[in-house]
């Protein structure tokens, strides 16, 4: 079941107060349409009544896929590394191998959404696209600024990223064989299984694959 809270709102435009509902926690069983909402951006959409204003309005939403045992809680520039949430750990107590998520921004959601939905492990994943960045670095002379996995082609051997370099605004997309993302699963089977099973949200990003990988070289 959905949960919703109304918040008062002023349109940036015409700055008209208005009261918004905002859905804070859905269910894709409840509503199989919220996974297609999500991807086109339109549940974060927001109209203004007076003037017809549209603009995204993001705010923290828990996503969950309780038939594919997972998790997410995007919560807009969320920074830490674990979220714990008691009524959250008491309510799914009984799902303790189901996996849990906390994500930063949109474009992370998706990319765990569709990770998970197809049994990928995304641990080994940030493994995987943390050597690729290091290579996209070396090769455009550029920091990159953040990478999301695109498209994963098992039968071809091929694994698709997509990088945003300098300041974010450049897109650059980088290939990479399959077998790098099942040497990452190896270490990650090998000295990470535990992880799943920690309480909290967990924020498995590129600072969580730079500190394994720190932890997997010292250990081996």
């Amino acid at each position: 079941m959905s949960e919703v809270i109304s918040k008062y709102v002023n349109c940036p435009k015409c700055e008209q107060r208005s009261m918004t509902e905002f859905v804070c926690s859905v269910n894709t069983e409840s509503d199989p349409t919220i996974r297609k909402k999500i991807f086109d951006e339109s549940f974060f959409r927001w109209k203004c009544v007076k003037c017809g204003f549209t603009t995204k309005m993001l705010h923290p939403l828990l996503y969950s896929d309780i038939k594919r045992k997972f998790m997410i809680y995007y919560i807009p520039n969320v920074e830490r590394s674990k979220i714990v949430d008691e009524k959250l750990e008491q309510e799914f107590s009984d799902l303790a191998d189901i996996k849990r998520r906390v994500v930063p921004n949109i474009n992370a959601m998706k990319e765990k959404i569709v990770l998970l939905e197809n049994g990928y492990d995304d641990l080994a994943v940030e493994l995987a696209k943390l050597a690729v960045a290091e290579v996209v670095a070396k090769s455009t002379g550029q920091n990159v600024y953040e990478g999301y996995c695109t498209d994963i082609n098992r039968g071809d051997n091929v694994i698709t990223f997509q990088f945003f370099l300098g300041g974010g605004r450049h897109a650059y997309l980088q290939t990479t064989r399959y077998d790098v993302y099942q040497r990452s699963l190896s270490i990650v089977q090998k000295c990470f299984s535990m992880v799943n099973s920690r309480k909290g949200f967990l924020n498995i990003d590129q600072t969580w694959a730079i500190e394994a990988l720190r932890r997997y070289k010292s250990t081996y």
